[in-house]
């Protein structure tokens, strides 16, 4: 019997428990698999109560995938729409499978400190200008117009209508110089904002008012033509032209814009009137030139090429040389009066001097005056010459390193901080989709009920334009604000509204010019308080031009640059390349969030409540983009347009801005994207679905030096053809 007992007890486990035969041959692989499964099977069989401690799983482990963390619920806020309490949490969202990263964590926490606010600066926004340096660049005091040689009526209307009393020093120099009657070729060049246009217009508008009474008329024949790379800049001396003009000595004197995106029939017919001063990008100017017969060119005493760094970088050369040999054939040197030149003087306008502006100077220049705004004379040798261009005293110059998943709320919090009063904020970015996208982004509105926000009708119509809109409210940021938009793909009149509704001082409220470069050279923007370069220059020359929009004339103004953790040494190629006075944003990232995202009131004692109020921003967007198919359409595009446009950083320049540094996930959530377009996936393209390579075969791609350069050049060349819109 104790044997039956004893059997018994062997065979009483349920038939469930059976772990069938043990392997005992084959890979020991397949014998530890099969080992796995035998105690899986058993303790999934087993009653909970029956099962050891040791077996159980860790209460830590179950509370980080199942139970909030105390801790965390002490400290967090609920934030509407988050990962953690949205149904999207546990089960995929209903618009894609994509999966929702947080925005403080990784990369993006190990730039964070804490930033503490200090309460007496809340007025002074993220940068106080009061501090800085005396203004480089503004009128001297210690003497007038009078005293340079300019005539007293045309020194009358410039106070008066005008409101300008002093010369600045590079007007210092160059109206005694260009108004003497020496008649020789000039080079000028000076910083940005210190009055360029104004140094070259004066002398030729006084000596044209010159002229014999009989001569006073805008059919007396062409004598200034003035070159400049974009039709903006264009734009602006035109009508800096016609201020000078509406006088009643200067009234004759008609001026003439020649540029792309108007109309060549009604330029031709305004050529036939005549015209006495004529203005136009390269391209246009030598189309008149060749095709236009009633354009007559003999009497051209002035040929001034403004900008001349940019329309070298811009592959102008060829146009510029066949312009000037036009010009001096057609040229004839008979005496045209007293007051006026007797030979075609050449007059060459610069902010940044390179290799190929002293190219451009040795072949358009002879025997040269070399004119700046810091020389005491006229003249300057051969050494002076070298010297490293700067930027304003006055301006204060940041940078910030930002990691790639915190760029868009990093700008959207120094945007936030600094919209006050009449504030004025230029934004350049690398390319004009990602233009497109953040003025939607800004400017976009989604309603959370029925009866949390109300659009009106006509804003509800503005959100539904075509994408020539160039101005919205910037809803996003505050409701207070109106939000620009500027590029070269724009239609030229579109591209004029907006510069004259941007620029425009009857209305007071906060603006803010999203645009590329096109409106990094020579744009006079009025009362610029601050610059924010959200992508990189495309040299260190083009980072000059742009902060150059602010602190001009004297004004105060603020320039604050976001780099990537990867770009950092492009601070030291700056330092030595151009002479800027640049710092690192105290407290980095941190202080701009808190700047933008604290709750008003608060002391932001805990950073968790910035960080709470940037996720929700973000989030927002996110689940705008993923609700409206248009936007997202936008953001892919802008996307795919900033890996381009980072690809064609100088070569010089290519261990600083390197493709493969790039977190391509990362800057995706930078354009509010849960993930990388699949497009510019590294594989996408590499294998069909069967998993098997394309037949197609692949080109065998020539990396020698002259073809990389050659592929550079001509990446750049693409960049500034759409841009600017050449030809």
């Amino acid at each position: 019997m104790a044997e039956e007992s004893l059997l018994l007890n062997f065979v009483t486990d349920e038939p469930g428990s059976s772990t069938g035969p043990v392997r005992s041959g084959g890979r020991w692989k397949d014998r530890l698999k099969d080992k796995k499964n035998q105690k899986r099977k058993a303790a999934s069989s087993m009653p909970t109560t029956d099962r050891s401690l040791a077996e159980r799983k860790p209460i830590k482990s179950q509370r980080k995938e199942n139970i909030p963390s105390m801790h965390e619920s002490k400290r967090r806020k609920s934030i509407p729409g988050s990962v953690s309490n949205s149904p999207s949490a546990t089960n995929p969202m209903k618009h894609d499978n994509t999966f929702v990263s947080s925005l403080f964590t990784g990369d993006s926490k190990e730039h964070l400190s804490k930033a503490p606010r200090d309460a007496g600066d809340e007025n002074q926004g993220m940068f106080d200008t009061r501090n800085q340096e005396a203004p480089s660049n503004a009128p001297v005091s210690t003497t007038t117009f009078a005293g340079v040689q300019l005539d007293s009526q045309l020194a009358s209307h410039l106070a008066e209508k005008m409101n300008i009393t002093a010369p600045t020093n590079i007007q210092n120099s160059c109206l005694p110089a260009l108004l003497n009657g020496n008649d020789r070729d000039a080079f000028i060049e000076a910083e940005t904002g210190s009055g360029k246009t104004l140094a070259y217009l004066l002398p030729i508008i006084q000596r044209l008012i010159r002229l014999p009474y009989e001569k006073r008329s805008r059919t007396s024949g062409l004598f200034a033509v003035i070159v400049a790379p974009t039709r903006e800049l264009c734009q602006q001396i035109y009508t800096v032209a016609n201020n000078l003009t509406n006088n009643r000595l200067a009234h004759w004197i008609v001026s003439c814009n020649v540029i792309g995106g108007e109309k060549k029939k009604s330029e031709k017919s305004r050529i036939r009137k005549g015209v006495n001063i004529l203005i136009g990008t390269p391209g246009r100017l030598a189309d008149h030139i060749e095709n236009t017969e009633a354009l007559d060119l003999s009497q051209v005493r002035w040929v001034v090429l403004d900008e001349g760094d940019r329309l070298m970088d811009m592959g102008f050369e060829e146009t510029i040389t066949k312009i000037l040999k036009y010009l001096d054939s057609q040229n004839s040197p008979y005496p045209l009066g007293d007051s006026m030149p007797s030979r075609k003087v050449n007059v060459l306008c610069s902010a940044t001097i390179k290799d190929t502006v002293e190219q451009l100077s040795q072949s358009a220049l002879k025997d040269a005056m070399y004119l700046r705004s810091s020389s005491s004379s006229a003249e300057d040798n051969e050494d002076e010459k070298k010297h490293k261009s700067s930027a304003p005293a006055q301006l204060l110059q940041r940078y910030c390193v930002i990691p790639p998943k915190l760029r868009l709320v990093s700008l959207a919090s120094i945007l936030r901080s600094n919209l006050k009063g009449n504030q004025r904020i230029i934004v350049f970015l690398s390319c004009a989709d990602s233009v497109n996208f953040h003025f939607e982004a800004f400017r976009r509105v989604q309603a959370k009920s029925e009866n949390e926000l109300e659009v009106k009708e006509d804003d509800a119509n503005k959100i539904s334009t075509s994408s020539e809109q160039a101005v919205d409210t910037a809803h996003r940021l505050n409701n207070n604000a109106k939000v620009y938009r500027l590029h070269g793909s724009l239609s030229q009149q579109t591209r004029t509204a907006t510069l004259s509704q941007f620029s425009s001082e009857k209305n007071n409220f906060p603006r803010i010019l999203l645009c590329t470069d096109v409106a990094a050279r020579g744009l006079d923007l009025p009362n610029i308080d601050l610059v924010v370069q959200y992508d990189a220059p495309f040299s260190t020359d083009d980072y000059l031009h742009r902060i150059g929009r602010t602190a001009r004339a004297g004004h105060s103004g603020a320039a604050f640059m976001f780099l990537l953790p990867k770009e950092v040494e492009y601070i030291n190629l700056l330092r030595a390349n151009v002479k800027v006075n640049i710092s690192e944003q105290p407290n980095g990232p941190s202080s701009i969030l808190s700047s933008g995202f604290s709750v008003q009131g608060s002391r932001a004692k805990n950073e968790l409540e910035w960080q709470d109020q940037a996720t929700e921003w973000q989030l927002e967007l996110e689940r705008m983009i993923l609700e409206d198919s248009e936007l997202k359409e936008i953001a892919k595009k802008a996307f795919s347009s900033y890996v381009r446009a980072y690809a064609t950083h100088l070569s010089s320049e290519r261990s600083i801005f390197n493709m493969r540094d790039l977190h391509l996930g990362h800057i995706a959530k930078s354009f509010a994207l849960r993930e990388a377009p699949g497009k510019m996936s590294n594989n996408s393209n590499s294998k069909q679905k069967g998993g098997t390579s394309s037949a197609r075969p692949k080109k065998i791609k020539d990396n020698s030096p002259a073809a990389i350069s050659a592929r550079m050049q001509q990446k750049a060349m693409e960049h500034y053809s759409i841009e600017h819109n050449i030809g």
